[in-house]
């Protein structure tokens, strides 16, 4: 009985544990919507601002559905390579910093995106689509560049920041610096939330109780 109450009082008191790793995908969205805000589950939001440097840009992240054809970019449009040779990856829509009004394209001047969470969260890793680089950040000081050099003789290419496991993160910048290319896959998990001093204090207490209770059952 203890023990249940126990794990009562801390589920009242917002106690919860990581969540296990899950992958925004942007599948939800539809080609040409601009991505101001995103559920994560568990409670936990995400607001999205966008800054384009061409002077078309409206400085806004906007959905691009890689399995079309006839877009405004086909560099972005899949199937997607890792080694130039074979391809064979599909990977649905993607997120992008919007160039022109009337149609999904990437901003070929670059920019940034950033995701602000409402709950700290721990960044996995993520994707990277064309032959250009990416610099992503967090908010804590984590850096690391993703991408292929400017110039491949292929365009469809896709890259990952492999196993980050950056811990604690309330803000994520992608900057595109003055390439184009698209971010997939953020893989995340809810990082957990810990109990408050006084609630550590309040289930001190009541073990203590639940202690002292046995001690005087047991005379």
């Amino acid at each position: 009985m203890r023990t249940i109450l126990l794990a009562a009082v801390a589920a009242t008191l917002g106690f919860s544990g990581a969540a296990n790793a899950a992958t925004l995908t942007f599948d939800e969205f539809t080609h040409g919507e601009n991505v101001t805000s995103i559920n994560l589950g568990g409670g936990v939001t995400a607001s999205v601002t966008a800054n384009g440097n061409s002077s078309s840009a409206p400085d806004e992240a906007w959905v691009f559905n890689t399995g079309l054809t006839g877009t405004q970019d086909p560099d972005l449009e899949g199937p997607f390579t890792m080694d130039g040779n074979v391809y064979d990856i599909n990977v649905g829509n993607a997120l992008i910093i919007q160039e022109h009004d009337n149609a999904p394209d990437d901003d070929g001047n670059g920019g940034w995106i950033t995701f602000t969470f409402s709950q700290a969260i721990n960044f996995l890793g993520f994707d990277f689509l064309d032959d250009e680089m990416v610099f992503v950040s967090d908010d804590n000081g984590n850096g690391v560049s993703v991408g292929q050099p400017r110039g491949r003789a292929f365009d469809n290419y896709i890259t990952n920041s492999g196993l980050l496991n950056w811990q604690n993160v309330t803000a994520l910048t992608f900057d595109f610096g003055s390439n184009s290319g698209a971010i997939d896959n953020l893989e995340y998990e809810i990082a957990a939330v810990p109990l408050p001093a006084s609630a550590l204090l309040l289930l001190a207490g009541l073990g203590a109780l639940g202690f002292a209770s046995r001690r005087q059952q047991a005379v």
